[in-house]
């Protein structure tokens, strides 16, 4: 067993690990993509149904996450398994640009590939990795700890994101500009598997983290968290169509810069990241679930709001302001609360894969059929209210109806566990 020094040097070297894994997402996209990796696909050639599946492999990577908390427990040490999955992820990812050297369409299948790989990797030692820090983060210092934590790596990822965007720009958007960026990420994926290779663990028992059996019993059980998770797949779903089409509309159809779309993701980012306390105050008091609610109709009109976008960032800036409060810091703060409070007992490690399997695959599903609407509507083009709408804005609008049926149905649910 860690002594507390052991432990509180351990949660130190974490803070260290997670600013520099931070900085390698922000120059790689390695955590589940970013605006500047739809620019290297759509540099690539990648079409708007490629994107689909781009925005897809995301998810469908998340849902072999059952399967990899089982492959982990063969190893008799997290730390060993998470390391080996860093090495793939983390300096490794640079292979990436290898693919723009093949002269070939085929070259943006091979990065789809690659990248898909990668989330694999990344994906499988997310539950390994909260169970190490689970050991080391004592309860009652955990929202404290983690609260801390995210704060930094918060901080850390606003110049990060800016620097790439610039880096970009400046060097012209093409291979060597797409090489610096994944070669600097790169560098500090490297760091990053050193800090975690010197972070201490606690010793645990070899055996199956997750029990296959249970699993099937969990899906049979009535109640709260069946109801929770049918009801949060239907929102994600409906939520996922619009596949990545906003980044893309404003690469192709806005022409923004790397920089401008760099700036927009920070503001999104720090909006949420105020927005965080309130909606924990506001889950507190008037239940989890109950604003669970209030965000599915708010997010509704988000995709309204993108039908209806201006390129101008009068626009855009106010625009993300609220898609941070609303979209990434309600949705998945409250979601997340209502989780907890719904889960069972019994299988608790069971259901909280399951639910993660089930959203990742509604979300996979709905990124697919973003990609058959794109084709449907390719050769759509009329103006409307001075804006001409393309496929992009009528996806957005179906969502927009989408997200509205979602909302009413979970507006019926009543959870006994909500608060």
């Amino acid at each position: 067993m860690l002594t507390e020094d052991q432990k509180a040097h351990a949660r130190k070297i974490s803070i260290i690990e997670g600013s520099l894994a931070t900085v390698w997402g922000s120059f790689t996209g390695g955590f589940g993509g970013n605006s500047y990796l739809v620019g290297f696909f759509l540099w690539l050639g990648a079409t708007p149904f490629i994107m689909s599946i781009y925005g897809a492999l995301i998810p469908l990577a998340s849902v072999l996450q059952p399967f990899s908390l089982i492959i982990a427990r063969t190893f008799k040490s997290k730390k060993k398994f998470i390391l080996i999955m860093a090495l793939l992820a983390r300096p490794v990812f640079l292979t990436l640009i290898l693919a723009a050297l093949i002269n070939s369409g085929v070259r943006v299948w091979i990065a789809l590939f690659i990248f898909f790989f990668f989330q694999i990797v990344t994906s499988s030692a997310g539950p390994a990795w909260q169970s190490w820090m689970t050991e080391l983060v004592d309860q009652r210092v955990r929202g404290r700890y983690f609260g801390l934590r995210n704060l930094i790596t918060g901080l850390i990822s606003v110049p990060a994101t800016l620097i790439a965007g610039y880096i970009l720009d400046a060097l012209g958007g093409g291979f060597w500009a797409f090489f610096t960026m994944f070669a600097i990420g790169s560098i500090f994926g490297a760091f990053d598997v050193y800090a975690l290779k010197i972070q201490d663990e606690d010793p645990s028992p070899s055996g199956n983290m997750l029990n296959p059996h249970v699993l099937i019993e969990v899906l049979k059980m009535k109640g709260d968290y069946r109801k929770f998770l049918v009801a949060y797949i239907l929102l994600t779903f409906t939520g996922t169509i619009a596949g990545p089409y906003p980044t893309v509309m404003m690469i192709d159809d806005f022409h923004y810069s790397y920089a401008i779309l760099g700036l927009i993701t920070i503001v999104s980012s720090l909006a949420a990241a105020f927005a965080q306390p309130v909606w924990g105050r506001l889950g507190d008091k008037y239940g989890s679930f109950k604003m669970l609610k209030i965000v599915a109709f708010l997010r509704s009109f988000l995709m309204l709001g993108w039908s209806l976008a201006l390129p101008s960032l009068l626009y855009m800036l106010p625009f993300q302001v609220i898609i941070g409060i609303v979209a990434n810091a309600g949705l998945g703060l409250m979601s997340f609360n209502t989780l907890l409070n719904v889960a069972p007992t019994f299988g608790k490690t069971e259901a909280l894969s399951v639910y993660s399997s089930l959203v990742n695959l509604s979300s996979f599903v709905g990124n697919i059929i973003s990609g058959l609407f794109v084709i449907i509507f390719a050769e759509v083009n009329f103006k409307f209210l001075g804006l001409t709408f393309n496929d992009y804005r009528i996806i957005f609008f179906i969502t927009f109806l989408a997200r509205l049926a979602a909302f009413y149905y979970v507006y019926r649910i009543k959870l006994e566990k909500s608060s």
